[in-house]
C-alpha cells in the first residue's frame, strides 16, 4: 500500500514483478548474430549472461516504473536503419526498408504488461481477429475466409471481392531523413 497527495493506492501481488521472473525472461534474450543492442546501448549478451546477477536491480527499476507510471525516455527511443531488401541497394526508395532497433529492456517490460493486460483484452476482441493473438495465425485468416466465401457459394450466393495494395504503407519512411541522421 501506497499513500500519495492524501490518497491510498493498492497494489496486489499480482502486479509486481518478481526477480526470477526477470531473471527468466532476460536468460530468453536472442544474441544471435543479428540482434544489435538499442539506443540504450546495453548488449543483449550482457544482459542474458549476467541475468542471475541483474535481475533484482531490473526487476526494481521495472516495479518503480509500473507504480510510478512512468517509463524512462532512453526506453521510448529508438534508433532507424536502414536495411537493404537486396544486395547491393540501387534505389533508396525502393531498396531499402526502415528497421526499428529498440532498447531489449523495454521490449522485456512490455512483454510483462502484455500478459497482464491480455486477458482483459481477449474477451474484446473480434473473432476475426487474427493477428497477435495466441494460437491464430495467417492460415487460420486463410481458411476463415475460404470458409466463409464456400458457405455462401453453396448457399447459391456470390463472392466480390477486393484486393488492395497499400504499397508498405506503414513502412514507408523518408530515406532522405535517415541518410541525414
Amino acid at each position: 500500500m501506497e499513500i500519495t497527495d492524501g490518497e491510498t493506492v493498492d497494489y496486489t501481488d499480482e502486479y509486481i514483478i518478481e526477480p526470477a521472473y526477470v531473471e527468466y525472461q532476460l536468460s530468453r534474450v536472442n544474441i544471435g548474430l543479428h540482434k544489435s543492442s538499442g539506443p540504450d546501448g546495453v548488449p543483449n549478451w550482457l544482459l542474458r549472461e549476467f541475468a542471475p546477477l541483474i535481475s533484482d536491480p531490473v526487476a526494481a527499476i521495472f516495479n518503480a516504473s509500473v507504480r510510478e507510471g512512468y517509463v524512462p525516455l532512453i526506453w521510448k527511443s529508438a534508433e532507424v536503419i536502414p536495411a537493404p531488401k537486396v544486395n547491393p541497394p540501387i534505389s533508396i526508395q525502393n531498396d531499402l526498408r526502415p528497421i526499428s532497433l529498440l532498447p531489449t529492456l523495454a521490449k522485456v517490460l512490455e512483454n510483462i504488461i502484455g500478459r497482464w493486460l491480455l486477458p482483459f483484452l481477449e474477451p474484446h476482441f473480434d473473432d476475426n481477429q487474427f493477428g497477435s493473438r495466441g494460437g491464430r495465425s495467417t492460415t487460420h485468416a486463410i481458411i476463415a475466409l475460404l470458409h466463409s466465401w464456400m458457405s455462401c457459394l453453396d448457399t447459391g450466393g456470390s463472392v466480390h471481392m477486393v484486393f488492395v495494395d497499400f504499397r508498405k504503407a506503414f513502412d514507408l519512411v523518408n530515406h532522405n531523413l535517415l541518410f541525414d541522421k
